[in-house]
């Protein structure tokens, strides 16, 4: 998650770094003189993330790496507004989102990941439901300001070097998975939350119950 965070604003607000993170040198805890001078360093940066130097060169090489895709480019270079909220209400409920960059009507959204390859990044929305992610902004773009989102466009980078970077976007039959996906969470949201929850037991008396057959190890006689 740090790495996310960090990787996030070196993207998307590098002014914003020296507000919210500070790298530490560093010290000899083994010895009073690093140990005091530890202490005064957090102190001095009470409320920002502690990163090392090694956190922060990882986090800029992901950065640089996704600044050089060339579709990552033309829209840096179009410009537009980093971390722009957006609330709503929707199936009933009130809803929110946080939108890593609004470039006129296309979003950019940037995910490190292990496996930046058409198949592998498509394994991790399916993991994670980025598609629900993105249906969910796009509903709330149209709600906010009334018009249609052109593009949700994932910037996909991995976390280890060479730092590979695929962008992409999702066909409509994945963003109909996502709307329908969001529907579903609506409604057991309010389920959940209008309806008085009941406690519920799985057996009204002590039932027997056995380990998976993988865990029971070598077959053997009773």
């Amino acid at each position: 998650m740090k790495l996310g965070t960090l990787t996030h604003t070196l993207f998307f607000e590098p002014e914003k770094f020296e507000q919210e993170f500070a790298i530490s040198p560093r010290f000899d805890k083994r010895t009073s003189i690093g140990k005091k001078a530890a202490e005064e360093f957090e102190a001095d940066n009470e409320g920002k993330t502690i990163l090392d130097e090694a956190q922060y060169a990882r986090a800029k090489a992901i950065s640089d790496a996704a600044k050089a895709n060339p579709a990552v480019k033309d829209y840096l270079e179009e410009g537009g507004d980093a971390e722009v909220t957006m609330l709503w209400d929707q199936h009933r409920v009130p809803c929110k989102a946080r939108v890593d960059f609004l470039c006129g009507d296309v979003m950019l959204d940037l995910k490190t990941c292990q496996d930046a390859s058409p198949e592998g990044f498509a394994r991790q929305i399916a993991t994670y439901k980025y598609h629900l992610q993105a249906a969910h902004y796009m509903d709330g773009f149209l709600a906010v300001s009334g018009l249609e989102l052109k593009k949700f466009v994932f910037i996909a980078v991995e976390s280890e070097a060479p730092y590979a970077v695929g962008v992409y976007e999702l066909d409509a039959k994945s963003l109909l998975a996502g709307k329908r996906a969001m529907r579903e969470a609506a409604e057991g949201y309010i389920l959940a939350t209008e309806k008085p929850l009941k406690s519920f037991s799985f057996t009204r008396g002590v039932q027997t119950i056995s380990l998976p057959q993988w865990a029971l190890g070598e077959p053997f006689e009773i």
